[in-house]
Formats: structure tokens, sequence, C-alpha cells
């Protein structure tokens, strides 16, 4: 038996992203320098075509390897050696998958199998080969929507690796089991098999091999939203930063020069993904200085340029913006051009120069003040066009000549993907300068490309960008069919798409403005009034919208949802869907038909009010800023604009109708405004209906509270925890709750632990779960916790805590009530931190609190809400808004600031 050349499989992510993450990230390749290649015995044409097939590769010049390997397979064939030439096969598949030839790939890879089934033996060889086999197998099935065949694939290829004492393959077969994972919704499994894998790591002595591993980990933990943990030392609390930076140690220690440089570059990776611009400069800067190789030293580069685009975080925007000027340095320019110019043709060089590109489109858009997005990444803030030279950047031709090469040289390399990428930036271009015809015929053929290769991940954008450009040329028909299809394609992303994490893949700017524009599209403001299909499809873009929110907002989706009719719920119930979008409020409503017959059903309406996007956000934030300040009334002017905005052209059909449950389904910044507290100039919409918010009909639990003897496991913190204040009106809150329900399981202080909670829950078979404790809601999950005696609960977490018990069934929480949280301050999308804690929770309903309270005012209402509560026919929005009237009729709390920022979200029957 012939030996083998071992190819050690570390790390084979098969993540979908953007070209600059795919180009800056080593994830899928092999690398022959984990392991030491073994001779082949009398094999040397053939072993040389596996080498040169596998350095091409490498290279990644993917069509070209396939030819080569194919060659070395045929060889091995003829020389009797099946060992050998399943491995070669293994390698083709894998190429193709790169390639993303699916279907080549399967064929290539179910050869390869079938010559390991047809000449099985026990051998260590054997296991190799197999368990490489598997992996690549793995690979294939994630790229094709299998999850579960991928991850029973790689589960297999574990065993096997464990069974020939390999830990290189072991931790690698392991590390992406961990993208299946996430993408079946598995996040517990996920984090325990990243823990597993840490373990491993740190068990062995420093080395290239354990350096590699804990970059790959690193890579592995941002992808999955783990980027930099609180208490790096403990090993299940390793963050993507923690990982990063022990493998920088090592490999700095063994003087591994490329290595450190790939370790700067994804360091750079996780900053951006901690919204660290400034940190994440200074890696590319590092990644390019220490590099021996000219295609990393252009990553960073090209890194470092489109990072200068965008406005530091976490300052003022005259801070950030003075802070972004000074980080464009258009030195950069000369410099990235001689290196492409220079490289020979791989993927990583074609997406740094699409890369270039796009940046370069952002920069000449700028200069010029144009509107038009060439992609996602333009940042809609940063540097402003009066701090670049002008001159300093080329012109559109210049530019388009550029992306024009790339695709000449996708072409010479056969790779239709990175050819797809390539003509959908140059069709972006034409439609910078508006030469619609070439913009439209470059845009098709790279949405035909992508569909050919089944690439959804990119033929979305593609979609989208023919919309644009049909829209430019005032053929609406078109336009709507086009982005319909993108949203069609999102949504059969969702596990693929919406877990990305990685560092050039914006949600808010890749992904939320499709939804926007076609619902934009499908209510052209004119004389026409739209039709009730548009409204319908506008409604139900609306709804997939909120639902992509919060599959984005987790990473996965894991978030089951099936279309939900308001009739199906509360026939009595009026629903509105405010909508900003650029250039207007667009407000959807569905109201029960005012005839008797209940077949009639319900028809959907809407009004427009002419604001732009900035107007409203900006009197959005001045209500919110009125609202929690207590000594004032001031907030009544702009509470009662809102008003006059979203339910004053509805406010005779209301009363008409008899309408008594009012939900919500709100956008944006909207989402931190309590409508409870909207104002008609004499009364609040609080005293007029029971209020309820819901982040989608879409997801919301049809069944009714299930009522019975109300029963409740209520916890709270009075005491200063960890430097988070004393609430010292929690023990009265928590008595209150006993004496009113009786069947309460009371946990106080140093008795809420999380073990304790969990158990509670578990075992007592609450309906009710209320939390009277310090807590986060914020757009990061990251962000969002609630405080127990022994530490903050995570929002992922939170779900081995509360979600003990099945949703559909009968002991499901039918309410959580978190009653001294409140959404972080400054973020405009903190309330999906509400919806992701009910969803975590397995929760029918949440009441939460948008602010905190005086906590003696909670106290009081908290009371008064469960008195409610424990009468029979009484719902919870109900309970609500009669524990808000009774705050709002005592002189001590009738300001909004004490009642108002209670919501409840979900249910509300």
């Amino acid at each position: 038996m012939s030996r083998l050349i071992f190819l050690a499989a570390l790390a084979q992510i098969a993540v979908i992203a953007s070209p600059l993450a795919l180009a800056a990230d080593t994830r899928n390749y092999p690398q022959t320098q984990q392991s030491q290649p073994t001779q082949l015995v009398q094999q040397t044409d053939a072993r040389q075509l596996l080498q040169q097939g596998l350095e091409r590769y490498q290279r990644e010049q993917f069509a070209p390897a396939v030819q080569v390997l194919q060659q070395a397979a045929e060889k091995f064939q003829t020389q009797g050696d099946t060992l050998n030439q399943a491995l070669a096969l293994n390698y083709v598949a894998l190429a193709y998958q790169q390639l993303g030839q699916l279907p080549q790939a399967s064929i290539a890879i179910a050869q390869s199998f079938d010559l390991l089934q047809k000449n099985r033996i026990n051998s260590q060889e054997y296991i190799t080969v197999r368990a490489q086999a598997l992996n690549t197998q793995g690979q294939i099935e994630l790229a094709q929507g299998k999850s579960e065949k991928a991850l029973a694939s790689w589960e297999e290829a574990s065993t096997l690796y464990v069974k020939n004492r390999d830990k290189e393959g072991e931790i690698g077969s392991k590390i992406n089991q961990i993208q299946a994972l996430q993408a079946l919704g598995l996040y517990d499994r996920a984090r325990i098999t990243l823990i597993d894998v840490n373990k491993l790591l740190q068990a062995e002595p420093d080395s290239l091999l354990k350096a590699k591993g804990l970059l790959s980990l690193g890579n592995a933990l941002r992808v999955v939203g783990i980027l930099d943990q609180k208490d790096p030392k403990k090993i299940e609390d390793f963050g993507s930063q923690q990982a990063l930076e022990q493998s920088l140690a090592i490999a700095s220690k063994l003087n591994s020069a490329e290595l450190v440089a790939e370790i700067y570059l994804s360091l750079g990776n996780t900053a951006q993904a901690r919204q660290k611009t400034d940190e994440a400069m200074e890696y590319y800067k590092k990644a390019a200085a220490s590099s021996p190789l000219p295609i990393t030293r252009l990553v960073a580069q090209t890194n470092q340029l489109r990072l200068s685009l965008k406005p530091p975080q976490q300052k003022s925007p005259e801070t950030a913006q003075q802070s972004s000027n000074q980080l464009l340095d258009l030195s950069l320019l000369p410099q990235i051009q001689s290196q492409l110019d220079t490289l020979a043709p791989s993927r990583k060089s074609l997406y740094a120069r699409i890369n270039y590109a796009q940046t370069l489109a952002c920069l000449r858009q700028r200069t010029e003040g144009r509107r038009t997005v060439v992609h996602g990444n333009c940042p809609k803030q940063g540097i402003g066009a009066q701090n670049i030279a002008t001159n300093s950047i080329p012109e559109w031709k210049a530019i388009a000549q550029i992306t024009a090469t790339a695709v000449d040289q996708a072409k010479s390399l056969e790779d239709k993907r990175a050819e797809a990428y390539a003509l959908g930036t140059l069709g972006g271009l034409y439609e910078q300068t508006q030469q619609w015809t070439d913009a439209q015929k470059l845009t098709q053929q790279a949405l035909a490309l992508s569909e050919s290769i089944t690439a959804p991940d990119i033929g979305y954008r593609w979609q989208w960008q023919l919309g644009r450009i049909l829209k430019g040329q005032k053929d609406e028909k078109g336009a709507k069919a086009s982005y319909s299809k993108a949203v069609e394609n999102l949504k059969s992303l969702r596990g693929d798409l919406v877990a990305q994490r990685d560092v050039e893949f914006s949600f808010q700017e890749e992904v939320e403005p499709i939804y926007r524009e076609l619902v934009s599209l499908l209510l052209q403001p004119g004389n026409k009034e739209p039709s009730q299909d548009d409204l319908d499809k506008a409604r139900d873009v609306i709804e997939s919208l909120k639902l992509a929110e919060l599959d984005n907002y987790f990473r996965t989706a894991c978030i089951n949802a099936k279309p939900v009719k308001v009739d199906q719920v509360d026939r009595t119930a009026g629903v509105i869907y405010p909508v900003i979008l650029g250039d207007r409020l667009e407000v959807i409503y569905s109201l029960p038909s005012s005839s008797t017959n209940q077949k009639q059903g319900r028809n959907l309406r809407h009004y427009t009010k002419i604001l732009s996007q900035k107007e409203v956000e900006d009197k959005l934030d001045e209500l919110r800023q009125k609202l929690e300040t207590r000594s004032t009334p001031e907030f009544k002017v702009p509470s009662q604009e809102v008003y006059e905005w979203i339910i004053k052209p509805i406010e005779s059909e209301l009363e008409k109708r008899q309408i008594k449950n009012l939900v919500f389904v709100l956008d944006g910044p909207l989402q931190n405004i309590p409508m409870a507290a909207l104002y008609d100039g004499k009364s609040y919409l609080v005293q007029k209906y029971n209020i309820a918010l819901s982040p989608g009909l879409e997801l919301l639990n049809p069944q009714p509270f299930a009522r019975s003897e109300l029963r409740t496991v209520a916890a709270g913190l009075s005491e200063e925890v960890r430097d988070f204040p004393a609430l010292p009106a929690v023990k009265r809150e928590l008595d209150e709750i006993k004496s009113i329900v009786r069947d309460s399981d009371v946990l106080l202080d140093k008795k809420f632990t999380r073990s304790a909670i969990k158990e509670a829950v578990k075992s007592f078979n609450a309906p009710v779960v209320h939390l009277a404790t310090h807590g986060q809601f914020s757009s990061k999950p990251e962000d969002t916790f609630i405080l127990t005696f022994d530490g903050k609960v995570n929002v992922n977490d939170l779900s081995n805590l509360l979600k003990t018990r099945a949703t559909d069934q009968r002991g499901a929480i039918e309410l959580l009530v978190l009653s001294a949280c409140s959404t972080a301050e400054g973020d405009n999308r903190a309330a999906l931190g509400i919806a992701g804690i009910a969803f975590q929770a397995g929760a029918r309903s949440t009441l939460a609190s948008l602010w905190v309270v005086d906590d003696q005012a909670t106290a009081e209402i908290m009371g008064e809400f469960y008195k409610q509560l424990s009468k029979s026919n009484t719902t919870k929005a109900e309970a609500l808004k009669k524990a808000q009237l009774s705050l709002l009729k005592n002189p001590l709390y009738d300001h909004p600031y004490y009642w108002a920022p209670y919501v409840l979200v979900g249910n509300w029957l």
C-alpha cells in the first residue's frame, strides 16, 4: 500500500461571505505546511500532478486545479491506487465547490466515496482519506442548504479522526460542525462545540498547529457572534478576540511572519465586528507591514482603504467626522494599484480588485454628491466630500476599467462566482453614470451567472440592482418584479445570510433597504391609489422584514414563523404598520369590516405623510428625550405631532368601528416610543385604547391567555449587585405580587440565581414569570441581558433559564414581565432586544419598560397590573391600560415618564 499525502482540512468553514471577507480569509484553503507530506512510492507522475493541482488550488486557481487533479485521479486509476485516486477526487470536489459548481462537486465526491466503499480497509491511511472526504462532503452539503446532512458528515469525520488519534483533524471537523449547528439554530450545541475545540487546543503545546487552530477558532467565534468575552480566564468565556490574541502570541514566539499577518487581518475583522474602527485600522496596518506575501499586503491595504470610509464608532458625530477624515489615506491608492498590476490572478486578488473598485466608487460618489449606491457597503455616514482631494480619485471610466480587468481575469480562471461579482459591480458603475442600457445588460449577465451556479447569496444583490436600474428607466412593473425576486431570495437564504457576522456584511445596508425600497415602490405616491394586491404585498414585505430583523439579531434563522391573520387572533383589533422610508412616512392599517358579514373580512388601507427620514428620526428623538424629562410638559408638542402622523388620519374610523385594541407593528426608532403617550391635545392614546406591540403578526402565537388560577414565579434584586444600584422598592413589588397572586414562588436577592430561577420555572409550572431586576435591551444580543444575583444573563443564554417548556404546550410561559430593564441609550433598534428576550424565553407575551422608572412608581403600577390580570375577563392589554391609568390619575405619577414606558409585546389577549 502506497503512502498518502495528508493535507489537513483544518477549519474548512463554508461561510457565505462578501468579496472582502473571502479575500481576507484563508479558512477554506488546505494548507500543506500544516503537516509533513509523506512520499508516494513508484508513482512519480501521479504524485507530481496531485502536488501541482494542490498548488493551483492554494493559489485559488480553482478551474486549472480541477483539470490537473482530474489528471492525477486518472493516473492513480491506471496504476490501481484507489486510495490516492479517492484522495485526488476529494480535492476535485473541493475545487468544484469553491467554483460554486455544486452538481460537479457532488459527482466527484460520490466517486471518491464509491472507491472508498469498494476498497474498504482498516488502515490509518484509509481512515484519513475517508475523514477528509467526509469533510469535503459536509462543505458541499452545507452549500446546498442540507445543514443536517453536513452536520452528520462532520460528526462522522470527527469520530474517524479521534480513532486515528489525529488532533488536527478532530479540531478541524469540530470547527466545521459549528457552522452547521448555527444554520440549524442549535446555538447551545454550537457554543458547547466551541468550548470543546478550545479545550482541545489549550491542551496542545505551543506550535504552529495550535496557532492556526486558534486562528480558525477565532474566525469561527466571530461568525457566530461571540466576539469579546468579559472573563477570558474561563474557557467557556473565550471570545474571538481572546482566541486570536493567543494565536498571535504563539505565532510571534515562533517567528511565523505570514501567520502573524493573517492573524492581524482576522483581528481587524473582529475589531470591525465589535465596531472598533480605530482598532481595526491599526490591525490592518500591522498586517500590511508584517506580511512577507504581496497578496496579504494587498488585502490588508484594501481593507484599510475601505475602512477609512466609515466613521469610528462610539463617538459624537463631530468627533467621528474629524477622526474619519484623518483616517483617509489616499497614498494607498497607487500602492494598491501597482500590486494589482503585478500579482498573478487568483480569487483573492480578484476580490481585492473588486473591493478596490467599489471603494473608489464610494469615494467618487462622495465627491460628486451622488446618492445611488454601487453596493451595500458605501456607508451612509463617514468622510465628507469637502475632505476628499477629487483629483486623487480615478474617474468613473478608470474605475470601470479596473473592474473590467477583474471580469477578464475571472473568465481566464473560469471562476464564475468571481465573474458574477465583477460583472455586477461593473453594472453598478454604469448605474452610477445612468448608462441604463449597459447597466441593465451587465447586471442581467451577473444575475444569470449567479443563477447558473445556484448562488442566491450574490443573486439577490443583482436582482436588487436590476430593480433600481429598471426603476431608473421608469419600468415600474419590471422593478417590482425584480425587487420581489430579491426578497424571495433573501427568504430562502435565512440560515446562510442572516447568520453572517463577517466584517463586510451589514444587514442595515445590504438587506434592509431592499425591503423598504420594495414597499416604497408598491406604495408609490401619486394620483393612483395602490391596489389591494399591492397593499397586501407591502404588508407581507413589512412582516418579512420584521422576521429578517430578528433572524439577523440572533444571527440564526431559528424562528419558525407562520402567517397569522388578525381575525384569527382578535376580530376587534386594529393593526397599524408605520414604515419610515427615505422621503416619507407610510402607514398601512387593517381594521375589522364594518359589515356584520364576518366572511367579508378586512381590507388594508394606507395613508402617507411627506417627511424625510431625518425629520422623522429627529422628531422621535426629541419626543423620547422629553418623555424621560419628568420636570416639564414640553413632551406634549412633539407627542401631538407624532399622533397626527399616525393616528389622526384614521381617528374617526377607529371611533366608528368601536375599536378596543390597537396593535402596532413599529418600525425603526418608532419602537423606542411608547404609543400609549401619544397625545391628541386633550387626552393620551392609552385613555382610549388597549395598546400592544407586535414584532410582526407572523411571529405571533394566536392562542389567548389560558385562563386558570394565576401562578407566578417572581424574582428580583433589591440590593446593590455588581456595581448596579439597589432597587429598594423591589421587595415591596414582590410582596405585592405575592399578596395578589397567592400561588407565587418568590426569589429575592441571594435566592435569585441562575440555577434557582431555572429550577423554579421548570418545576413550578407558572404561566407568569416576573423579573424585577436591572437589565438592558439592545440591538446587539451581546449587550442585551438581565441581572441575577450571580451575574449577567445574556439574551442568547436566557433560553437555558426560561425556555424549559415548549411554547405550544399548555404549560408555556404566557407572560414574561421585566419591570426594571431599559433600552440602550442612543440605540434606535434597541427594542429588538425586547422581542429577542421574548423569543429566547419562549414567552407568548412580554411586558417590559423602555426606560428605567422610579422603583416606587414601578411597585405601584405592577401591583395594579396584577390586580387587573387576576380578573377572569381582563386581557393582558386591558390590565396594562388600567394599571397605567391608575398612575395617570395619581398627581405624583401623572407625567408619562412614570406610566408610559411599559409596553406589551406579543399576544395581547
